[in-house]
């Protein structure tokens, strides 16, 4: 390694250690009194599907999951959504927003071909759908001719959030 390379390195790291511990010119540590916060730019999310959590619920052996993301500064959804042994094919999968998971909300984002067992889609959204997304009222809901009203169904939920 160059000494070059070395001194980059050395500027690199001491840069870092100096911003994670900032010391003013009288040698005490600054204390940041009105420091704010960033809100995340990009929000990721998973849902767990069952047919425990469906309206109504039912014990048939489906289950699922779907995970994504959520960019503020684009509105752009982005999900994934498995599913595995359901009654016979999807007939609908979407995400819904409710007040609660025990109640039916309205249809927000469809996925397309829902009767493929992966299925991957994107959206953007507006400002009440963004709203009620990073505020947990979402859940998504996989349809079957035999369960009409949803076979498999679960709770969105935040799982992590960059500032990507």
């Amino acid at each position: 390694m160059s000494s070059t390379q070395r001194f980059l390195i050395f500027t690199a790291v001491l840069a870092c250690v100096l911003a994670a511990n900032p010391i003013s010119a009288s040698g005490r540590k600054k204390e940041f009194r009105s420091a704010t916060t960033a809100l995340p730019r990009v929000y990721a999310f998973k849902a767990d599907l069952d047919g425990a959590v469906a309206l109504p619920g039912n014990s048939e052996p489906a289950s699922g999951d779907v995970a994504g993301t959520y960019d503020r500064e684009t509105h752009v959804l982005r999900f994934n959504a498995r599913f595995l042994n359901l009654s016979g094919p999807a007939t609908n999968a979407k995400f819904f927003s409710a007040a609660s998971i025990d109640r039916i909300g309205l249809a927000t984002v469809a996925a397309p071909r829902p009767d493929a067992r992966l299925v991957t889609g994107t959206a953007w959204l507006d400002q009440e759908e963004e709203q009620e997304l990073l505020a947990g009222r979402w859940y998504f809901n996989v349809t079957t001719e035999k369960h009409p009203e949803g076979e498999i169904r679960g709770v969105v939920r935040l799982v992590n959030e960059t500032n990507n």
